[in-house]
């Protein structure tokens, strides 16, 4: 089959966390006989597209709109600089040349509701699957009525499926529509988690945690890793491990940085800060934990949670998305409230139960 895969979000290096699951799935797709066409943001519209070495019949096609989209997200980008919204009609533009140049395909993926399938594939004469993620879905829900309405009923019109990376993202959508259109996107729906693509870093993550300061008290190691934005609470990460009399390193960069680092001085606590690292060493440090802290209280189908998950690295987390569906199955994944002694005593079970 020749399949098209429309994202905002999709790596330009190795090193790139942006869309890595959504390269995940391309190869995957490549690697079975498809002949795969991936459009998304980067370089310049008017560049060649470019074969994927590890899958050769995967073709990345540029789209431009590189101001726009990107690490951490069009949202958090926009905010910052409301100018790179400019970026947005141009990046259209290019999209809907670079899917006619690749012409009839068949099938069509849409990598986020908005703005993936609408509006850009809307008008495409193909099937289209349609992946809902965890913040389009949120910016869906928080929309007028009329206009969410209006995105989901011109999908289900020209009979687009959906599938969705986490539950609670289908059942949040569904809640905010009127029973007759949500019962048809159930029907048009499937819940099916994101690929993962992880990197042997074992060696890099020894290598890590030789690193730390050997002369810290703590012989425990929490990493949380994620943007450091209030939704995150990375605050609550930093109190839980040092009243479990645990070293903590933060990966990740974000507005709160400066706040964080001041509160883990204040305390004190043995937390490092690494910044926005390349993926696999954001992986290697995961690896190298006793155990991941993901306090966050907006989530879907957390993709740090399941990378820490297939590394072996035990995790304790706050609700949120479909964590504690994914618990009730999985024992080294333990929920707990969102706050400092009941983090505490779960960080420290988990340390037990692992030794």
């Amino acid at each position: 089959m020749k399949l098209l895969i429309l994202s905002t979000s999709y790596p330009a290096s190795d090193a790139d966390p942006s869309g890595h699951f959504v390269r995940a799935e391309a190869r995957a797709l490549a690697r079975r006989g498809h002949e795969v066409h991936v459009v998304a943001p980067g370089g310049s519209p008017f560049d060649e597209p470019a074969r994927d070495p590890a899958a050769p019949s995967l073709h990345v096609h540029p789209a431009g709109g590189g101001a726009l989209f990107g690490w951490p997200g069009a949202l958090a980008r926009v905010r910052r600089d409301p100018t790179r919204l400019l970026h947005a009609l141009p990046f259209a533009v290019a999209t809907r040349a670079r899917a006619s140049a690749i012409g009839p395909v068949d099938r069509a993926i849409a990598h986020w509701i908005v703005p993936s399938a609408v509006p850009l594939l809307l008008g495409l004469p193909a099937p289209i699957e349609v992946v809902g993620h965890g913040a389009d879905v949120r910016m869906l829900c928080a929309m007028p009525a009329a206009a969410r309405l209006f995105i989901v009923r011109a999908l289900l019109d020209r009979d687009a499926s959906f599938r969705f990376a986490a539950a609670a993202s289908l059942d949040a959508l569904a809640r905010a529509l009127p029973t007759p259109l949500a019962e048809r996107l159930e029907r048009a729906s499937r819940v099916e988690p994101v690929l993962l693509d992880l990197p042997d870093v074992t060696t890099r993550a020894r290598v890590l945690r030789a690193s730390l300061d050997p002369h810290a008290s703590a012989d425990k190691l929490v990493v949380a890793a994620g943007r450091l934005v209030p939704s995150k609470r990375v605050d609550l990460a930093i109190e839980a491990a040092t009243s479990a009399s645990m070293s903590i390193v933060v990966v990740g960069d974000g507005p709160l940085r400066a706040e964080l680092e001041a509160l883990a001085r204040a305390r004190p606590a043995h937390a490092r800060f690494v910044g926005l690292v390349p993926r696999d060493e954001a992986l290697a440090w995961i690896a190298a934990a006793d155990v991941l802290l993901h306090a966050s209280a907006e989530e879907a189908a957390p993709t740090v949670v399941r990378e820490a998950r297939a590394l072996g690295v035990p995790v304790v987390a706050c609700a949120a998305g479909d964590v504690s569906v994914w618990a009730r199955r999985d024992p080294g994944l333990v929920v707990a409230a969102p706050d400092v002694r009941a983090l505490s005593a779960a960080l420290q079970a988990a340390v037990a139960a692992r030794s």
